[in-house]
């Protein structure tokens, strides 16, 4: 079993960089788990100089989507007519407030919307309201169009379909701050040569929920993740009186047997922690107020 819990003094951050089909002892997730570690750090430093958990969660995605080697922000997958449409949401544990934008194109960091929406009626929009959102808060246009990424869009071109996974998947983090506030978020590029305005799960409850019991994030196949309830129906075992390690398996056992992939991350109340992933690999990293706690090691942790 690809899992792995335990238990920490606060603050603490979890960041991941997708749950993936890529061999896991390959150079790209090596790439991947050194930068994830390197945007932990900072973002702990943050959290320990008195950041909330929801700043910090805005903080952490936006590194991640400026990180053109990850299925986000400027290195997202792009849909079957060439254009990047990004998702992403944010949540406040304490306030158990849901916010994000869904398939946003010409926008690098679709986590800013998120957090802007946090303090708006309207908690998740899709285009054109999201697009107006952006001019709004003078954010600069983006094509969020890489040569990698191009050229994958390319060798899937003839394909009926979209692929079942990418190479790096959608991105989140979770974290606990001084306070024991709890926050999450979720930011993805999509899988890939998919329908125009096709919606995964990472704009979703299924995909991305936090509250004053627990925060959980998820990545992998969006179709399967939403059909799961994955991230909100962890939370609800938890919160109904399961521990973070039981509703973790439970969950990781349903997805097994139903053969879904997908990876989840999570932190409770007292600072419990849980990773869980069905897939090849899923680079992460477990930060604390002393430092690295660990991380993603090239091989099934059991």
């Amino acid at each position: 079993m690809n899992t792995l819990f335990g238990q920490e003094q606060l603050p603490l951050i979890i960041i991941h960089g997708g749950a993936s089909p890529i061999d896991p002892k390959g150079n790209a997730l090596t790439q991947a788990i050194a930068s994830i570690e390197q945007m932990a750090s900072e973002c702990m430093s943050n959290l320990k100089s008195g950041k909330s958990a929801i700043k910090t969660v805005v903080q952490c995605l936006e590194m991640l989507e400026n990180d053109e080697q990850f299925n986000a922000g400027i290195g997202s997958a792009l849909q079957s007519d060439g254009i990047p449409r990004l998702t992403s949401s944010i949540m406040n544990g304490h306030k158990q407030n849901l916010s994000g934008v869904i398939s946003v194109p010409y926008v690098s960091n679709p986590s800013k919307l998120a957090e802007k929406l946090q303090n708006r009626n309207a908690k998740i929009l899709a285009s054109p309201g999201a697009e107006l959102l952006a001019r709004e808060m003078k954010l600069p246009v983006a094509s969020n169009l890489t040569e990698d990424r191009s050229k994958k869009w390319l060798h899937n071109l003839h394909k009926e379909d979209y692929p079942s996974a990418v190479e790096h998947d959608t991105v989140g983090c979770v974290v606990i701050d001084n306070k024991n506030r709890l926050a999450s978020g979720s930011s993805t590029g999509g899988v890939g040569n998919e329908y125009p305005g096709r919606v995964s799960d990472s704009g979703t409850v299924a995909g991305n929920y936090a509250s004053k019991f627990a925060a959980i994030t998820v990545t992998g196949i969006g179709e399967q993740i939403n059909n799961d309830a994955v991230a909100s129906k962890t939370e609800t075992r938890i919160r109904d009186g399961m521990s973070l390690k039981n509703a973790f398996n439970k969950t990781f056992v349903e997805a097994k047997k139903r053969k879904h992939l997908y990876g989840y991350i999570g932190i409770d109340a007292n600072a419990n922690f849980g990773v869980a992933y069905t897939t090849n690999a899923m680079p992460y990293v477990i930060y604390g107020a002393n430092g690295l706690l660990t991380k993603f090691e090239n091989q099934s942790i059991g």
